[in-house]
């Protein structure tokens, strides 16, 4: 019959961190007590010890992908009031965070002026698909295409392009802000093209498509980037006042009544 020898805690530690079970070793007294208290079986053990283990490596991954994502500000749906903002349906935006959109590589866009909770929602749905596994992006037009402008200095705009294009779902936030000139509607309409059929996007802008003529520096080129963004779109107009402006002009005690 085997026996077992009294633990070597430092070389117990040592063989968990080798195995990279960092859930494990940190919680070792605790899971100790616990198996003391409720005497479970071994398997039975061995397979919440596993559990758990996994349950912590998917939270370390999801944290990862969450910094990855750049968001600018972390919000979620729970948070959207849509009492304030009645010009989209809660059980339209509740149907995309299902994210059968990004499985089926189509796009959503946000349209309305600005304050309305465009960019709360692009991020309210961003951080869906990360807590389901996808990679997220999160850019303003203005940076993506300066970020693409200095790579287009250096020669490396093909590989900052496809650091992009890797993600599952790509957040293009603001467009309509600034004018494009020439060199950076064609670097716009390039990752559109790119991303067409092969990734998600979501597109926040304060301009009507009717408007979009006047941001490119042909209608032609903003004409071909909405036929490759529409294709397969979701498309939301929000309207109303701002949140930002409701808070600025509210009476000091109006948020509690």
């Amino acid at each position: 019959m085997r026996t077992f020898p009294p633990v070597d805690r430092k070389a117990l530690e040592a063989g968990l961190k080798r195995l990279k079970l960092r859930c494990l070793r940190e919680t070792l007294d605790e899971l100790n007590e616990l198996a003391l208290e409720e005497e479970p079986s071994y398997l039975d053990f061995i397979a919440y010890i596993v559990d758990q283990e996994v349950k912590a490596r998917e939270e370390t991954q999801r944290q990862k992908r969450l910094q990855a994502a750049r968001f600018p500000f972390l919000r979620t749906l729970d948070g959207f009031d849509f009492r304030f903002q009645t010009s989209v349906r809660r059980q339209t935006i509740l149907d995309l965070a299902h994210l059968d959109f990004i499985k089926r590589r189509e796009n959503v866009v946000l349209l309305g002026p600005p304050g309305v909770g465009k960019t709360h929602l692009a991020v309210a749905l961003g951080i869906e698909a990360v807590n389901a596994g996808f990679s997220v992006i999160f850019n303003t037009v203005h940076d993506l295409v300066d970020r693409l402008y200095k790579a287009l200095a250096d020669d490396t705009v093909t590989a900052a392009m496809n650091r992009i294009l890797r993600h599952d779902l790509i957040i293009l936030d603001e467009l309509g802000y600034l004018e494009l000139d020439t060199t950076g509607s064609d670097l716009l309409y390039q990752l559109v093209a790119k991303a067409y059929e092969k990734r998600s996007l979501i597109v926040t802008s304060n301009l009507d498509f009717g408007e979009w003529g006047e941001l490119f520096d042909k209608p032609s080129t903003a004409a071909a980037v909405l036929d490759r963004l529409l294709h397969y779109a979701h498309v939301i107009s929000l309207r109303g006042d701002s949140y930002r402006v409701r808070h600025r002009l509210a009476p000091p005690h109006a948020e509690g009544g």
